[in-house]
C-alpha cells in the first residue's frame, strides 16, 4: 500500500490533489482535517475516504515513542530527533514545532508498519514531508515528495531542514524546470535526481469555448487573496485603464487575508463599478465564470514571507477554455505561458505594463482569439492530466517495494 499524505485536505485550493487521487492507486491521508464550516457538500464526501493523523491521543504518542527510544529502534530514534530538531533551528519555536511533529510522526509510522504500507508519497514538502522522513528515518518505510511552490519558497521554512525533507526522499517530484534549479541553487540537490512531472487538468472536462464576446469585455481572476496573487497591482492597472478610457469589467473570484486591504483600495479609487470582488465560488459553477471571460489575468509576484505561486491551476484551466491570459514573469509560470504565443507576460510588481497587456487583449478581439487558441494546445498538449498522473504513477512504482 501506498499513503499519500498531505497537511490539510479535503481543501479549495488543491482541486489537483484530488485530481490525482482519482487516478493513482494510493490510500489518502492528511496530517489534520479542516473545519467542518469550510466544507461544502462536495469536499464533505472527500471526507469519508481520506485517513487523518490527527488526533492520535497522549498515550499512543508516548508508548510509541517509549518502544521507539528504548527497543530495537533506539539508535535511530535518539538521532534522528537530535539532528531533525537541531536542523530547524536557531528559531526556538520551529524547533519546538519540529520536535512536536517528530513524536506524532513516530506514531503515526507505527501504525503504518503495523497496517503494511510499503511507501509514503507527500504532497508538498511541508510538514507532511516532516512526518515521511522521520517515519522513514526510524521504520525505514521509504517516501517520495511533490515539490510545488509555498513549500519551499516561504522563507519560515528552515533550509536546512528542508534538505533532509526532500533531499532524503527516495524520488522528488519537482512541477517546472524553474523548482528543479532552485532545488539544486539553495538545498544542493542534485537536478538529475528530481523529476518534473507537471500538474495537469483534464482538457476533456473544459468546453473550449474560447473568449468571451460579450460586451464589456470581462477580466476573470482567479486566487486566494493573499499578497503574492499580487491582486492590488491588477487594481492599479484596472484604474490606468478606466482613466484609458477603456470599457471593460473585472471580477476576481476568491477569499482571503487581503480582502479588506483590497476593498479599501476598490473604494478609493472609485473602481465599484468596474471591479467585483466576488468571493468563493463552488468549483461547479466556475463553468459560467470562464464562459463569461474574455481573458484570464493574475499578476503574481513575491510576497511579504517569500511566497510565490508555482504554476498556478486555476491559470491552466482558463488556458484549457482557450481563453488568453495575462500574467507575470515568475517562477514556472514562463514554462506555460509563452509571450505572445498562447498569452502576454509582464513584469511583477509593474502596474503600468499590465495596464498595457491588458489593454491589448481588450481592444483586439483577433489577439484574444490567437492567444487563446495557443494556450488550450499547450494545456493539451503538455498539461494533460492522465499522462502527468502516469508519469507520477510510474515514479511511485520505481520508488521501492510496494505490496
Amino acid at each position: 500500500m501506498i499513503a499519500y499524505v498531505t497537511h490539510t485536505y479535503p481543501n479549495y485550493s488543491t482541486t489537483f490533489t484530488r485530481a490525482e487521487l482519482d487516478r493513482l492507486d494510493v490510500v489518502p491521508w492528511s496530517l489534520r482535517r479542516p473545519p467542518d464550516s469550510f466544507l461544502t457538500g462536495e469536499l464533505r464526501a472527500e471526507i469519508e475516504r481520506t485517513r487523518y493523523v490527527r488526533p492520535l491521543g497522549i498515550g499512543r504518542i508516548v508508548g510509541a515513542n517509549l518502544r521507539a527510544a528504548l527497543g530495537k529502534r533506539a539508535g535511530r530514534w535518539w538521532g534522528s530527533i537530535f539532528d531533525l530538531v537541531w536542523s530547524a533551528g536557531p528559531n526556538l519555536v520551529e524547533m519546538t514545532k519540529t520536535k512536536l511533529h517528530f513524536f506524532e510522526a513516530v506514531a503515526w509510522g507505527e501504525q503504518l508498519e503495523r497496517a503494511g504500507y510499503r511507501l509514503v508519497h507527500v504532497q508538498f514538502a511541508d510538514t507532511a514531508a516532516t512526518y515521511a522522513c522521520v517515519v522513514h528515518r526510524v521504520f525505514g518505510i521509504p517516501y517520495t515528495v511533490a515539490v510545488h511552490a509555498h513549500d519551499i519558497f516561504m522563507r519560515r521554512f528552515p533550509r536546512a531542514l528542508s534538505r533532509r525533507r526532500i533531499g532524503e526522499a527516495v524520488a522528488i517530484r519537482v512541477i517546472s524546470d524553474f523548482n528543479r534549479r532552485w532545488l539544486h541553487e539553495n538545498l544542493g540537490i542534485a537536478p538529475e535526481r528530481c523529476e518534473v512531472i507537471r500538474c495537469g487538468v483534464d482538457p476533456a472536462a473544459f468546453t473550449a469555448s474560447g473568449p468571451s464576446g460579450d460586451e464589456p469585455p470581462l477580466l476573470l481572476a482567479v486566487g486566494r487573496l493573499v499578497d503574492y496573487k499580487g491582486f492590488r497591482f491588477l487594481l492599479q492597472a484596472c484604474r490606468t485603464l478606466v482613466e484609458r478610457g477603456l470599457d471593460f469589467r473585472c471580477r476576481i473570484i476568491g477569499s482571503g487575508p487581503e480582502e479588506s486591504a483590497l476593498r479599501s483600495q476598490l473604494e478609493s479609487a472609485g473602481l465599484h463599478d468596474v471591479v467585483e470582488l466576488a468571493g468563493v465560488v463552488p468549483h461547479e459553477a466556475m463553468a459560467d465564470e470562464f464562459a463569461r471571460a474574455a481573458a484570464f489575468v493574475l499578476p503574481c509576484c513575491v510576497g511579504a514571507g517569500g511566497e510565490m505561486d508555482g504554476i498556478p491551476v486555476a491559470m491552466m484551466e482558463a488556458m484549457a477554455r482557450g481563453l488568453p491570459v495575462v500574467t507575470t514573469r515568475l517562477t514556472g509560470i514562463p514554462e506555460l505561458v509563452r509571450d505572445g504565443e498562447n498569452g502576454l507576460l509582464v513584469d511583477p510588481e509593474d502596474a503600468d505594463g499590465l495596464a498595457g497587456a491588458l489593454a491589448r487583449v481588450l481592444v483586439d478581439g483577433g489577439l484574444r482569439r490567437r492567444l487563446g487558441a495557443g494556450a488550450r494546445e499547450t494545456v493539451v498538449v503538455e498539461y494533460e492530466l492522465d499522462t502527468n498522473t502516469e508519469q507520477l504513477a510510474a515514479m511511485l512504482a520505481r520508488a521501492g517495494p510496494i505490496a
